[in-house]
């Protein structure tokens, strides 16, 4: 399930990379510009974050035997815009914190790791256990490497590109890319939190 869950997440970031790249080209009006930085563009990285939790599901986390995504999310009525929103607002919100704002490698990440809390969360309760989601020393070093390695590697690649435009959007898909390894940890974490507590 990983790997299929990998490529698509690929897919759609390279997809949206070019959508990225081709409205970055086109003169746009202030307002429209501003409206795809500020909500368009954050968007597409929350569904693009979203297709890879829910694709990698259950295997995210490392558990086979555990409730369908579907019944899980079938539970309660709005989860799926509760996932939704929750990815969003939490891409929204990181940014205004002193200090985030040209770190979107520590923004994505928490994105990602925010809806994998989420469906972690739910799929205790549906399993009646216990879990904290607040991970141990350990893995916070871990993930914090991770994504430094990921802001750095995403840096140095697209240092390459000479066109200005390009260099940004190859970052930015690297960046995105790269986040794969810190929310798979993160899942896998949380896998043992449930596994251990069942």
């Amino acid at each position: 399930m990983i790997l299929p869950a990998l490529l698509l997440f690929m897919l759609a970031g390279l997809a949206l990379a070019w959508l990225t790249d081709r409205s970055y080209r086109r003169p746009l009006p202030e307002l429209t510009r501003r409206w795809l930085d500020l909500f368009l563009l954050p968007l597409g990285r929350v569904l693009v974050l979203l297709l890879f939790i829910v694709c990698a599901y259950p295997a995210l986390f490392g558990a086979p035997q555990v409730p369908s995504l579907s019944s899980l999310l079938a539970a309660e009525h709005g989860r799926v815009d509760r996932l939704i929103t929750v990815l969003f607002v939490a891409g929204l919100l990181l940014p205004s914190i002193p200090g985030t704002r040209q770190w979107q490698g520590l923004v994505l990440p928490l994105q990602g790791m925010a809806g994998i809390a989420l469906l972690a969360s739910w799929l205790a309760a549906a399993q009646g256990i216990p879990i904290a989601l607040w991970p141990s020393t350990h893995t916070w070093l871990l993930l914090a490497v991770l994504a430094t390695l990921a802001v750095t590697a995403a840096h140095l690649l697209a240092a390459i590109v000479e066109d200005p435009v390009l260099r940004q959007d190859v970052a930015e898909l690297m960046l995105l890319w790269l986040q794969a390894p810190v929310l798979l940890v993160y899942g896998h974490t949380l896998g043992k939190a449930l596994l251990g507590a069942s």
